[in-house]
């Protein structure tokens, strides 16, 4: 050993005996580091019990913050656990890999090394390795860590319920039942903690049913759902449209005592303006603020939102200016609900002005400001807005999306300019967007509205051909398309087609079926057809039911 790195051995021997922190001192300000001298102060900061000290110098060394560049947990793991006969060192260099945010997986042989010398890991420091696994989203690595030490370490509830999340996260929820089983089998009970995981995955995959069993399985056993328990199954339930459920669940949770907290509002006000109930929304607003919950943007977008969709576009500024004078800054949501909202009412030039103050606010225009802008300005047929966007967009590097081009098509078929909208599909196609029901359907529109039936067909049968399903909108669009052609033969097929599919025509549909059917003699047909029409629960018009009871009467006689 050379004089110098004998001399700082000599001096850091003799200064652990004096407060660690001097001999810490020396060591990070001296040139002349050894893996001997390090190993002296951890196990001197051992000794003295400074075990949080002892993890924080081995975090420095593996995050590269002292002078050398030579040390490795490869290098120093042998001068550390040399002669040591507590687990201890190997928790604070498993621990302070994991906070160094180094692979775990490199950890792995320290705990086997570990486990060979007879020391059993601590739950805690299990959980720790498990936990970055999940992290990393190395679900498969989890199971196999799991499974290779369960029967080797100290397990406890919590490694179980990292497990649960695990298995949630990657969509196994057959695995995550699995690991409930397995977790009763080795006589550990869940806890609310595991059980609102679950349910919390089930509502994630929309299988809201086994969400609800596992809810009344917890109560079952004694265990009380949380703020958090509620609040995932009642967002669940409200995704699935079980809106009834939804408020029930919501209501029990105040009774039993559970306070419902910002997400919980959030996810209840969201399903109140989605129904139009913007009254019932306010009172739940006003609760909220009353018990004290700080509201969000996400919050005042709900309510926005809702407005906008009623067209009370006055309320919906009133709110945004609102938010504002609270202290919360818009969100880019924000402005691109209330140019929706403009849009809709015809108010673009009031959308127009929103997109100005967004930019000057610092925000970004996202694609779906565009979306809003360019459809708003189609709707004005204002081509020229329209063309100026779509080069905005182009400026900023935001690509068109499905729906922007679905919107052009729309804006050119409507102009008469069906030569330009198959234009669109085609660039679309080549940019690999596959078109989808809407594209086809503003198309097929746009054909019946020229009277070109022939081409609305063959886009109906290219729809069947890439396996796009038609709506209800095409088929209606397309039986008024031939019934102005006095096609009764082709708009009757495609009625008996939607009924055979689960659909039901509109009444439009219907009466103009009808009427053809009239005008070429077919007055059976035109019965049956008016039958059918009853049968579906819609209400025939006036001259429909004139013709039912004229025909009867010309029957009797």
């Amino acid at each position: 050993m050379s004089t110098a790195k004998h001399h700082v051995l000599t001096l850091l021997s003799g200064m652990v005996k004096a407060p660690p922190q001097k001999a810490l001192s020396l060591l990070t300000s001296s040139p002349h580091h050894t893996h001997q001298s390090i190993s002296i102060i951890i196990h001197n900061l051992f000794s003295l019990n400074m075990l949080s000290q002892a993890e924080s110098f081995i975090l420095r060394l593996l995050s590269g913050k002292l002078p050398s560049p030579f040390f490795t947990i490869a290098s120093l793991v042998p001068y550390l656990t040399a002669n040591s006969n507590s687990p201890r060192v190997y928790e604070a260099i498993i621990s302070a890999h994991i906070k160094a945010q180094q692979p775990v997986e490199l950890a792995l042989p320290l705990l086997d090394e570990m486990i060979d010398r007879g020391f059993a890991p601590s739950p805690i420091l299990f959980n720790s390795v498990l936990k970055c696994f999940v992290k990393e989203c190395n679900y498969e690595k989890t199971w196999l860590v799991f499974e290779k030490y369960k029967g080797r370490v100290g397990l406890d509830v919590y490694t179980f319920g990292i497990l649960v999340k695990g298995c949630c996260e990657s969509d196994d929820l057959e695995r995550g039942f699995e690991i409930l089983g397995e977790m009763c089998d080795l006589g550990f009970s869940p806890n609310v903690v595991v059980y609102t995981t679950l349910i919390h995955g089930c509502c994630k995959k929309g299988e809201v049913e086994k969400a609800k069993r596992l809810f009344f399985e917890m109560e079952a056993i004694g265990l009380v759902a949380n703020q958090y328990t509620y609040t995932v199954l009642i967002n669940g339930v409200f995704k699935r449209g079980l809106k009834k459920d939804g408020f029930e669940l919501f209501e029990r949770m105040k009774s039993e005592g559970a306070l419902p907290d910002l997400h919980t509002y959030n996810s209840v006000l969201n399903a109140y303006c989605s129904d139009g109930e913007m009254r019932k929304a306010f009172l739940l607003f006003d609760e909220m603020r009353h018990r004290g919950v700080s509201c969000n943007v996400v919050t005042y977008n709900i309510l926005i939102e809702g407005l906008c969709k009623q067209g009370n576009m006055g309320e919906a500024k009133r709110l945004f200016g609102e938010m504002t004078s609270c202290g919360l800054r818009s969100s880019v949501i924000t402005y691109n609900l209330l140019m929706d909202g403009y849009c809709r009412a015809g108010m673009l030039e009031k959308a127009l002005y929103l997109h100005k103050e967004l930019k000057s606010s610092g925000l970004s225009p996202t694609m779906i400001t565009y979306n809003v802008l360019i459809a708003g300005c189609a709707r004005s047929e204002d081509s020229s807005r329209v063309l100026s966007f779509v080069g905005e967009m182009e400026e900023r590097g935001i690509s068109p999306s499905k729906v922007t081009y679905t919107i052009l098509i729309d804006f050119f078929a409507r102009s008469n300019n069906m030569e330009k909208a198959l234009e669109l599909l085609d660039y679309m196609k080549r940019t690999s967007l596959v078109a989808d029901v809407y594209t086809y359907s503003v198309l097929i529109k746009g054909w019946c509205h020229e009277g070109n039936m022939r081409e609305a067909s063959k886009l109906l049968q290219t729809m069947l051909e890439m396996e796009v399903e038609p709506n209800d909108v095409i088929y209606n669009t397309m039986i008024h398309g031939y019934c102005l052609q006095d096609s009764s033969y082709k708009a009757l097929k495609l009625l008996k087609e939607m009924c055979e599919k689960g659909m039901v025509p509109n009444v439009a549909s219907y009466h103009m079926t009808m009427q053809v059917l009239k005008g070429d003699g077919k007055q059976d047909s035109a019965q049956n057809l008016l039958a059918g029409m009853l049968k579906s629960g819609l209400k025939p018009s006036f001259f429909d039911l004139k013709h039912q009871t004229s025909k009867m009467e010309s029957d009797h006689f």
